[in-house]
């Protein structure tokens, strides 16, 4: 019976067809660095002003390293659920299964975020259309496009890539060619405030990160484990030039003039002032290029999550079975994406101010693959490939936990709430695990390689 059900897990494996060039544009798509830089960029000026040229520096560089972390769980464990096969073989079946309904929980409220968001970048253009059926629509047409085999899926996030790293080069050259001042007394400012400094670090890290999201398509990337680790190193460092060198550009330019820095949306005032009204409307097209195709590609990327959820029989009877259902045409996960999709519809229902709530409080990542590589380190377990600098790369990661939470339960408007709910949602998916097993019934999810 046991061999039964390894060989039907076996031939469930998704088919690894995807170059690695292809797999690296839907990573960057999923990290959107136009809107890591036009909306966290514009987020993070309001917070830290010039302060924020220093914070993206700083936080690509730790989400580069923060990258390798990533590389060598997913070399140590790949497959379609992300870290959760690491986690589960290095730490434990009850940890991993709290990892996963907690990412779930904050996933949901992300893509729905991201769908509200394009609907609002949409209204600008026409503002008579309404908010949440425009958002649905989007929804609707990003999880088609994720349901498509995923050499087309990847292609099409391409095309979409190509519009915003062009609207994100216009930006950069409207920088570069705008009055300026010097680089270097930004990088380093003679009075900082510590406390608001950590929460910026901690922002430039966030929105410079992205690697993660090679993860979710380790079954699918030709090479399997001898790519994946380099892969998924270079991905990190991808992201992190792409995304933080531009804002390293702009904060001098935008320095010369501070009282852009207040405006509502800091780097398109920027652009009206120095380049002209239809240059700002093209980089604009460019934002909702990219906002859509983060969602095409955030959709693919958690589809696969819960489709493993599926195949590993977490998710209970007919819904395990629909969410492990593959086309047999396409070869994608369309049960995960129909379910994803419908979910995250659901959750506009939420409201704006929960679905923030939700999506800010996740540092859990870090810290347990931070736990799993020490533990494996330590017990000595080989791999084919790892991450530099043990164990100083987890031991940082370690720190910047703690002072994310610290960070997050100052906040007791959102992200005190946030810790709370998502650490609840963690801790009460560990025990209902442990209450599985004593049942018989529990999931088994180190079952080893694939």
């Amino acid at each position: 019976m046991l061999q039964q059900v390894a060989e039907h897990d076996r031939a469930a494996r998704l088919a690894a067809v995807l170059s690695p060039g292809a797999v690296m544009l839907l990573v960057l798509s999923a990290a959107s660095p136009v809107l890591s830089v036009f909306v966290g960029g514009s987020g993070m000026l309001h917070l830290s002003g010039t302060l924020t040229a220093l914070a993206f520096l700083l936080g690509g560089i730790i989400a580069a390293l923060f990258a390798l972390l990533y590389a060598e769980l997913g070399v140590r464990q790949p497959g379609a659920g992300g870290i959760y096969p690491g986690l589960a073989r290095l730490i434990g079946p009850g940890v991993a299964h709290g990892y996963m309904f907690m990412t779930i929980l904050t996933a949901l409220p992300l893509i729905a975020f991201t769908a509200l968001g394009l609907a609002g970048y949409i209204r600008v253009l026409g503002p008579a259309l309404p908010t949440i059926p425009v958002a649905l629509i989007s929804l609707a047409l990003a999880a088609g496009i994720a349901m498509l085999n995923i050499r087309t899926s990847a292609l099409v996030t391409g095309l979409f890539l190509g519009v915003e790293l062009l609207a994100l080069a216009i930006l950069s050259w409207v920088a570069v060619t705008a009055p300026k001042v010097p680089l270097l007394p930004l990088l380093l400012p003679a009075n900082i405030d510590w406390t608001s400094f950590g929460i910026a670090v901690l922002g430039g890290l966030f929105w410079t990160g992205g690697a993660n999201y090679m993860l979710y398509f380790a079954e699918e990337v030709d090479g399997g484990r001898a790519a994946l680790g380099p892969l998924t190193a270079r991905a990190g460092v991808i992201c992190a030039v792409t995304i933080a060198g531009p804002m390293l550009l702009l904060v001098p330019a935008l320095a010369v003039t501070p009282a852009l820095l207040d405006t509502e949306t800091p780097i398109a005032a920027f652009l009206d002032v120095q380049a002209s009204p239809a240059v700002a409307q093209a980089v604009s097209a460019g934002v909702i290029a990219a906002v859509f195709n983060a969602q095409i590609a955030t959709i693919m990327a958690f589809a696969r999550m819960i489709y493993a959820m599926g195949r590993d029989r977490v998710l209970p009877g007919a819904l395990g079975r629909l969410a492990a259902t593959v086309s047999p045409r396409t070869q994608a996960p369309w049960g995960a994406t129909l379910l994803l999709t419908l979910a995250s519809a659901a959750a506009i229902g939420l409201g704006e101010r929960w679905l923030l709530i939700l999506t800010s409080g996740n540092v859990a990542d870090y810290l347990l693959v931070a736990i799993a590589l020490l533990l494996a380190r330590q017990r000595g377990e080989p791999a084919l490939w790892k991450a530099p600098a043990h164990p100083l790369i987890p031991g940082l990661a370690l720190l910047f936990t703690l002072g994310a939470v610290q960070s997050f339960w100052s906040d007791t408007e959102t992200g005190r709430p946030s810790l709370l709910l998502i650490g609840g949602t963690f801790a009460l998916a560990w025990g209902a695990w442990h209450m599985r097993r004593a049942a018989g019934l529990a999931p088994l999810l180190n079952r080893g390689d694939w």
